[in-house]
């Protein structure tokens, strides 16, 4: 028993210092690695971390310590990478823990610091960089499909080359905790990624994958809604007995008569414009669409002379369609096809909305949302409406907007989430 008690404070003592030596080698991650308890646990047979507790068994803590202390340090950082990028619900599917494991040891990889720098290193990056460029971004689910294919000699020398903890410990969801220690290593990153010199890049891709905000269609489509006025009898409110007692009293007067006004938001004309570029796929484009439209069908669209517009351009406008009511939106969702698949060039579509409002077609126009998979030319000229660029991209990628366009990034899976 004491032999236990004094290897278990060798070992605490062992993770106290090499967590202080991670939190000057990797400052980003301090208040990640202050935030977690860490704890020996005899007979634990692999680290792990449930986001607020690391455990590592005392024994095996001191075998990396005397092998490398630098052993330490890297399990630590690793487990605190798997919190920081949001790793939840492991153990459903094992080429997805794996892609995670890949993702952070080429960070750390990259990062090279001097206390979590361990040997293999090189034949680590070559892999990872070699199934990173088939899945064409470091997203763990892309990166998982690829690892699908590689044979069962490959997949094991993989888990046994990156695999440093259990992931069956992992969380069931993020913690709005992690999520703001993720985004305030990501500012922490930027700030000081001077000192890491040019090995910041990779971390920073992965963090802003993290921190990329899922966006709920529905609230966004309703920033572009006016609220108007509309006059019509508050029946919920009417009271006969008042109405009906001062019209028997005084003649043709009512005591109280019945309220006739009350605000309804209400889009009054909106345009949705699609890229038909040669890359837009029809399946995404018909899944925002169809969410679009909920939305608008819920906000007003086809009462009080609203209406829709639904324009497809790659290079040019080709076509233009016209909705105002819930039979309009189902005529063009069933003989819905993409026109066009040459470059894309947004320009045409500001050109042809102005020219709309300028001659009247096209009154009252609240915003424009195009829905797009890469990148244009854009107007030099700031439109007189709102304007949001919706990007999907898989590959998370950042795409630069105007000043005064609103950009949103999204992958396919976000459009049914």
């Amino acid at each position: 028993m004491v032999a236990t008690t004094d290897l278990s404070e060798a070992a605490s003592a062992v993770l106290s210092n090499c967590g202080s030596d991670l939190c000057l080698d990797l400052r980003f991650l301090t208040r990640a690695v202050l935030s977690l308890e860490v704890r020996t646990v005899p007979g634990t047979v692999s680290p792990w971390c449930d986001g607020g507790t690391m455990v590592l068994d005392p024994e095996a803590v001191i075998g990396m310590f005397r092998t490398d202390p630098r052993l330490v340090t890297r399990t630590m950082a690793h487990m605190a990478l798997h919190c920081i990028l949001g790793h939840t619900g492991g153990g459903d599917d094992p080429m997805v823990e794996l892609a995670r494991d890949m993702v952070v040891e080429y960070v750390l990889d990259s990062l090279d610091s001097p206390h979590t720098s361990v040997d293999g290193r090189d034949e680590r990056m070559y892999t990872c960089e070699r199934i990173f460029r088939r899945a064409g971004a470091p997203v763990t689910d892309l990166v998982a499909e690829q690892l699908r294919n590689v044979s069962r000699w490959q997949m094991d020398d993989m888990l046994r080359t990156f695999t440093r903890d259990d992931h069956s410990r992992h969380p069931v969801s993020v913690s709005p905790m992690w999520d703001d220690l993720s985004k305030q290593a990501m500012t922490e990153v930027e700030a000081f990624s001077r000192n890491l010199e040019d090995r910041s890049g990779m971390l920073m891709d992965v963090l802003r994958i993290r921190n990329r905000r899922r966006y709920d269609y529905r609230s966004f489509l309703r920033r572009f809604m006016t609220t108007r006025s509309r006059i019509r009898e508050n029946l919920d409110e009417f009271d006969h007995i008042y109405y009906t007692y001062g019209m028997s009293v005084y003649g043709n007067i009512p005591l109280i008569d019945s309220l006739e006004y009350s605000d309804t938001p209400a889009v009054e004309g909106f345009v949705i414009a699609v890229d038909t570029s040669g890359s837009t796929m029809r399946g995404p484009v018909m899944r925002f669409l169809e969410e679009a439209f909920e939305v608008l069908r819920l906000s007003g669209l086809g009462r009080g002379g609203a209406e829709l517009h639904v324009i497809q351009c790659d290079d040019e406008v080709r076509s233009d369609v016209t909705v105002r009511s819930e039979g309009d939106m189902r005529r063009l969702m069933a003989g819905f096809e993409l026109v066009g698949g040459g470059g894309t060039d947004f320009r045409p579509v500001f050109d042809h909305v102005d020219s709309l409002v300028a001659d009247g077609t096209i009154r009252n126009l609240r915003g424009l949302m195009y829905f797009t998979d890469g990148m244009g030319t854009f107007p030099t000229r700031r439109p007189d409406y709102d304007t949001a660029f919706v990007f999907c991209d898989d590959m998370c990628a950042e795409h630069a907007v105007p000043p005064w366009a609103m950009r949103i990034v999204v992958r396919t899976g976000d459009l049914i989430d």
